[in-house]
C-alpha cells in the first residue's frame, strides 16, 4: 500500500503533465476511483487511509487538507514535500523531493482511472456520479465507505468504475 498523499502527489502531476488540470474536489473522487479500481482488478487497497462519506460525496480527509489551500483552484505541480525530522531532540522541517515510488503497474491502473476522467471539467459532474452509487448511497453521513462494498459493487459495474 502506498501512502494517500504520495498517490494524490502522482495523479496531480501526471494531470500536469497531460494538460488537465486537478481541483481538490475532483482529487477527491479521483482517489476514490483510484482505491476501488484497485481492490477489483488487484484485490487489494492502493491506500490504507479511510474514505469518508461526506456532502460532497467520498473525502479522504487527510488528502483534502493538505490541498484546502486551493480551494477551487487547479492544485500547482508537487515537486517536493516536507517532512518532520526529529534529530538529537529538535525537530526540524526538511524538504524532500517527491520519490516516484510507485511501481510501474500501479502506475498504470491510477493512469487509466486518471485518463477516463480526464476531460470531466466539472467536478461537480463526478459529485452527482459518486451521489448515484451504492456506496455512498449505502454508507451514513460522514461514515466510513467500506472497501468492501465498494469492491462488490464496482466489480459488478465496472462500466462505472472506468467512467465508460
Amino acid at each position: 500500500m502506498y501512502n494517500v498523499l504520495d498517490v494524490s502527489r502522482y495523479i496531480i502531476n501526471y494531470s500536469i503533465d497531460k494538460h488537465c488540470g486537478m481541483s481538490n474536489l475532483k482529487l477527491q473522487k479521483i482517489l476514490y476511483y483510484v482505491q476501488a479500481a484497485f481492490l477489483v482488478e488487484l484485490n487489494r487497497k492502493c491506500f490504507s487511509s479511510d474514505i469518508i462519506a461526506w456532502e460532497l460525496g467520498p473525502v479522504i480527509p487527510e488528502v483534502y487538507y493538505e490541498y484546502k489551500m486551493y480551494g477551487r483552484d487547479n492544485i500547482p505541480a508537487q515537486e517536493s514535500r516536507e517532512e518532520v525530522s526529529f534529530d538529537s531532540n529538535k525537530m526540524r522541517m526538511i524538504k524532500k523531493e517527491i520519490n516516484e515510488s510507485i511501481k510501474e503497474v500501479d502506475c498504470e491502473l491510477i493512469k487509466r482511472v486518471v485518463d477516463s476522467y480526464m476531460n470531466v471539467t466539472n467536478p461537480f459532474l463526478l459529485v452527482q456520479k459518486t451521489h448515484s452509487e451504492t456506496p455512498w448511497i449505502n454508507t451514513c453521513n460522514n461514515g466510513v465507505i467500506k472497501c468492501e462494498l465498494m469492491k462488490e459493487y464496482y466489480a459488478n459495474n465496472r462500466n462505472k468504475l472506468y467512467n465508460d
